[in-house]
């Protein structure tokens, strides 16, 4: 509208310095105003018609179900709903989700039977607004994309789902047994348009734990304001308070009707006051709704949100007043105008809030974590040191850097994932201290372990005990040069990495040199023995001098006095268990003359002549 009154004043000077006249220009003026009227109009139109939902018609539980399938299917995983409890009399109480962000604000209606054109406003509220996410449009000048994609708008559109059938459509709905009852509580009459509380005669909006006991109250249920026989029995009371801590929302509004008022203040003072008191005057500006003067009263939702929760609420009166009856469907128009924007405000400034919030946590839990690497620094005095001992104090401190950590991450656990890099990086140094100094001590560990291996193992060589467990012995001790070797390659320095491979790994490696020689000769004395009992005679005598090979100058004393011994017995086994060859006879020797074909050759030629 002001820009096409600018064009209006823009295009007028332009008539007048061509030289037109002034009926002219009041013509063009006048058909320029027409127009822009048209086009607001136009807009404010299209802005309150409702793509699925249809607020201008008595809205009842069935079709506020119906309408919230239709708007979780047209806009899957933007737009959800769930049950959050159940009335008094069994009906589904039902919480519908809009948006995708971190941040949470929680908008309300229905707590009065009578008051239903709020579950009108609030589900409208849901179509519109989605709507406007899906096209990328404004409304109001808010950007609903971006606000929707900060924060998520939680509706309970109807927390009194009894009352409002009640009040509706009489007592055809519930239980013929119970109908003298219901009359009852409404002082004999039949005619229910004046009922606001659940269908047990409960004022809902009494029953919070905020100066509950002292509010005024009829002795019994009641059509209106019993406020119960204890606080927080209600079945519907129960459902929204255990909803509310569950998505713990920065702001709540709870709608009601009517009055054309806002409820804000309960309590609060400093800079909760001025803060709630912004809050309020801007809702004030939105909708044209008078503040009311701040008094303390209890009992509603709002005035146990600011108390508990100590976060900003507001109950806001709609329409202006039409006495103990439903809001006029005509005046719905009107609602929706002053309305429309109340619940993309609530997200904007509600992100702020959790915005703030959260950077402080974040900040809070960097600060304790950079604090806290002062202590933990002092480990590096430890996995720097060249004496190669893991002291109790520095396991002390290293327990207590661990300890710290994890309270740290869980800290950081309950921040938004957008708050958690600064305190991250912070706890990234902590994890360094950490990460050396278990280094330190692991290659420590597993150094004084190969020590203990090695010397386990040489033990048994001295004593001369070559067996299955001596080689097994030394298979391990090679396993554990190749871990400790490892994990000294993990140790924080270099000069600290030297110290450790010379006195861990470098004897171990001298060990495993020279005790292989010995074991090499064993195993090889094992399979000599073994092929004896199988009759393998010359692979014993090959292996016999395969061994004279193996021969080193290193051996321990007791240990080649065990390989003599077992070298002598395999040859002595030898000698008695192969057998000996047989002896052939000499061949006859032969006279010259002798030969028994020389007389057939010469009978032969004697005859031929």
């Amino acid at each position: 509208m002001q820009k096409c009154v600018f064009s209006v004043l823009i295009y007028g000077y332009y008539y007048l310095e061509m030289g037109h006249s002034m009926l002219i220009f009041r013509i063009f003026l006048f058909s320029f105003v027409i127009l822009c009227g048209s086009l607001s109009l136009f807009t404010e139109s299209t802005f309150a018609q409702s793509s699925i939902v249809n607020p201008n018609q008595t809205y009842s539980t069935a079709k506020m179900l119906n309408d919230i399938k239709k708007l979780e299917q047209a806009y899957p995983g933007f737009i959800k709903k769930e049950v959050i409890g159940k009335s008094e009399y069994g009906r589904n109480i039902y919480a519908v989700s809009l948006g995708k962000g971190d941040s949470t604000v929680f908008i309300n209606g229905s707590h009065h039977a009578r008051e239903w054109i709020t579950t009108n406003l609030t589900m409208n509220m849901i179509d519109k607004y989605a709507a406007a996410y899906k096209s990328g449009t404004k409304i109001n000048g808010y950007d609903v994309k971006k606000l929707l994609n900060n924060t998520i708008i939680w509706f309970i559109p109807m927390v009194n789902p009894d009352g409002v059938t009640l009040q509706q459509f009489g007592l055809k709905y519930f239980p013929a047994k119970d109908h003298s009852k219901i009359i009852k509580m409404n002082n004999g009459s039949k005619n229910f348009k004046r009922w606001k509380a659940n269908a047990k005669g409960v004022d809902l909006n009494r029953q919070y734990n905020a100066n509950w006991k002292n509010l005024e109250s009829p002795k019994a249920p009641s059509y209106k304001n019993y406020k119960g026989a204890k606080v927080a029995t209600a079945s519907e009371t129960k459902a929204v308070l255990s909803f509310v801590e569950k998505i713990d929302p920065e702001m709540t509004i709870s709608y009601h009707s009517s009055g054309q008022i806002i409820f804000w203040k309960y309590q609060q003072t400093g800079s909760r006051y001025t803060q709630d008191y912004k809050y309020a005057s801007k809702l004030s500006k939105i909708t044209g709704y008078s503040l009311v003067k701040p008094r303390s009263t209890g009992g509603g939702f709002g005035d146990w949100f600011n108390k508990v929760e100590k976060k900003p609420a507001f109950t806001i009166e709609v329409s202006p007043a039409v006495g103990e009856t439903n809001v006029p469907l005509k005046n719905y128009s009107k609602i929706w105008s002053q309305n429309a924007s109340i619940g993309l405000y609530t997200a904007q400034e509600g992100y702020k809030l959790f915005d703030t919030r959260n950077t402080a946590a974040s900040d809070k839990v960097t600060k304790n974590i950079k604090e806290y690497n002062n202590t933990a620094a002092k480990l590096k005095n430890y996995y720097s040191q060249s004496k190669l001992t893991v002291t109790s104090a520095h396991k002390a401190l290293y327990d207590k850097t661990v300890k710290e950590i994890k309270k740290q991450e869980k800290a950081i656990a309950k921040l938004p994932a957008k708050y958690r890099t600064k305190p991250n990086a912070a706890l990234k140094t902590t994890k360094i201290y950490r990460d050396n100094s278990l280094a330190y001590m692991n290659g420590i560990k597993a150094g004084d372990d190969l020590v203990s291996a090695n010397k386990k193992l040489t033990g048994y060589l001295i004593a001369g005990t070559l067996n299955d467990t001596t080689l097994t012995l030394y298979n391990n001790l090679i396993n554990q040069i190749t871990i400790v070797e490892s994990k000294i390659k993990k140790m924080y320095s270099k000069d600290v990495q030297k110290l450790a491979k010379g006195k861990y790994v470098t004897p171990a490696n001298t060990s495993k040199k020279n005790i292989g020689y010995d074991l090499a000769r064993y195993e090889l004395l094992l399979i000599m023995e073994n092929d004896l009992k199988n009759g393998k005679y010359n692979e014993v005598k090959t292996n016999i001098s395969n061994y004279e090979k193996l021969f080193t100058t290193y051996s321990y004393k007791n240990t080649e006095i065990q390989l003599s011994n077992m070298l002598q017995a395999i040859k002595d086994e030898l000698l008695q268990l192969e057998p000996e060859e047989p002896e052939q006879p000499e061949p006859p020797i032969e006279e010259p003359g002798d030969s028994d074909t020389a007389p057939e050759a010469i009978e032969g030629d004697s005859a031929a002549h």
